[in-house]
């Protein structure tokens, strides 16, 4: 059996790619932790659905503008 021939990625685009990656995990991390705080939160206060739809959108929102600021600033360095 004859082994495949690998092609190596160059580091450049390695690099890129292992950054958007990282926002991206930075991203859905955001959301949970939102999403967890404000259940925490309204368990402790009893206001059931307050905190965790204000802190679930505020990480959602955080998550978002990381990943734009990363997407930004690769367009940046491409032109």
């Amino acid at each position: 059996m004859k082994k495949a021939k690998r092609t190596k990625i160059p580091r450049a685009l390695a690099n890129r790619l292992t950054r958007i990656s990282a926002y991206s995990i930075v991203l859905v991390a955001m959301t949970f932790l939102g999403l967890y705080a404000g259940l925490w939160l309204d368990k402790i206060t009893g206001m059931a659905p307050n905190f965790t739809l204000l802190l679930l959108i505020l990480g959602i929102a955080l998550g978002f503008k990381g990943f734009i600021r990363e997407v930004v600033i690769e367009r940046k360095k491409r032109a």
